[in-house]
């Protein structure tokens, strides 16, 4: 007789999580919107396959949320250096005379930079959310009666 392998919610959250990190990872690669959108879809996909594969009441849900977070440093990391390879190639020095014009007061480039940085880390802060609010979310519908 030949046994089936079943795995928990854990072990298939796990496996949808890189599996979904990793597609995430190469898209998210354009920036941080781009991130945002594959948080999204990942999340979704992550949640839906995990919980179909693991049933009962708070399987799916939990199912997703080890997918959605396991994948989300993966497509964070993505976005993040996407976004920071983008704002490396323009010059800081016309970001920031953009800026002070705008603004009516001067900010260095130093300062520019330090506000690229603080909006990438915001945008990861978001994407986390998305994907794994995705996720839990996705794994829940999906195993709802």
């Amino acid at each position: 007789m030949e046994e089936r392998k079943t795995r928990g919610a854990v072990g298939v959250g796990l496996l949808w999580g890189v599996i979904g990190g990793v597609l995430g990872f190469l898209v998210s690669l354009l920036g941080s919107l781009a991130g945002m959108v594959a948080a999204g879809f990942v999340g979704v996909s992550v949640g839906r396959r995990a919980a179909a594969a693991e049933k009962g009441r708070w399987a799916g849900a939990l199912a997703g949320l080890v997918g959605g977070a396991v994948a989300a440093p993966v497509v964070v990391l993505g976005a993040s250096a996407g976004a920071l390879i983008s704002a490396r190639a323009v010059d800081t020095d016309r970001i920031s005379g953009e800026l002070s014009g705008m603004l009516g007061s001067d900010i260095t480039s130093d300062e520019t930079w330090r506000l690229i940085l603080l909006a990438v880390a915001f945008a990861a802060v978001l994407q986390v959310v998305i994907l794994v609010g995705a996720a839990t979310a996705a794994g829940a519908w999906t195993t709802r009666k």
